[in-house]
């Protein structure tokens, strides 16, 4: 059986963590030996030097294992106005990752990276369509499953957390739903959540996953919601499946597993995604 393990991560923040945390989460990367790290933004609190050397040697803490990143809001300075209008970016780049953008492929999956951040925006986010549309509608046929990354969700746990959306879902999910993307990954509001995508875009036809982790490693949590990531594994053999467990932090500085937050799902080649 041919299977992709992952470990999704979000809204580390660095600059905001507790003690003990960093090293449980390293510590439980390492036990678990996925194939890769996704980080899904906000990767520190406020996108400042000592704060992105501190995520570095977490990432480089992790190796071998391979990860990838995307930018948050919290990733572009928020009061160096000159550095947030002229290079946003240059503390991601040049501590964590040349690229805002990633595009990749493992035994049949591939994961795209997106950027839902802006200079000109300080919390809310949105795709450019017309800029990522050729990649996203890009030539898939090597990819038996497809995955999107972006910082900002296209749902949410609970509606108070709505305009923390994506502002041009409707838009972003038509495109996504052109190019059959099966699930899309994302965080910014540090409530986990699980679902299809019928239950906030009734009127697609094609269902896909839509999971957002929670704060992995911050302060900054929400009501019960400690810091936690999602374990997710992929399998893509005749059937394709899905199965995303979330892992929390206990009050002993340990991340385990929760089994009634165990989502399973398996692919219909017609009407996308539904629950095993």
């Amino acid at each position: 059986m041919s299977v992709v393990r992952i470990a999704h991560l979000s809204d580390s923040h660095f600059g905001t963590i507790l003690d003990g945390v960093e090293q449980a989460l390293t510590a439980k990367l390492h036990e678990l030996k996925p194939d890769f790290v996704l980080l899904s933004g906000d990767i520190t609190q406020r996108a400042r030097r000592p704060q992105f050397e501190a995520a570095k040697r977490f990432k480089d803490g992790l190796a071998p294992i391979p990860s990838f990143a995307i930018p948050g809001n919290h990733d572009i300075p928020l009061y160096n106005v000159f550095g947030r209008l002229l290079q946003p970016y240059r503390g991601f780049h040049k501590y964590f990752q040349s690229k805002h953008e990633t595009d990749f492929a493992l035994k049949k999956v591939r994961v795209l990276g997106l950027n839902s951040t802006s200079r000109w925006r300080l919390v809310q986010g949105s795709l450019n369509l017309p800029r990522i549309e050729s990649r996203v509608l890009n030539d898939w046929t090597e990819s038996q499953v497809r995955l999107v990354s972006v910082h900002h969700p296209l749902d949410c746990a609970k509606r108070i957390d709505d305009k923390n959306l994506m502002t041009n879902r409707e838009e972003v999910f038509g495109l996504f739903e052109r190019a059959e993307i099966d699930m899309v990954l994302s965080g910014h509001v540090h409530d986990p959540y699980v679902g299809l995508s019928t239950a906030r875009y009734p009127n697609h036809r094609r269902a896909m996953i839509l999971s957002v982790a929670g704060t992995c490693t911050s302060s900054r949590t929400r009501k019960g919601a400690p810091n936690s990531f999602h374990w997710i594994e992929v399998e893509t053999e005749t059937e394709k499946r899905i199965s995303i467990t979330r892992f929390d932090m206990d009050d002993q500085n340990h991340f385990n597993p929760r089994l009634d937050c165990l989502s399973r799902f398996i692919r219909d080649p017609e009407t996308g995604w539904r629950p095993v």
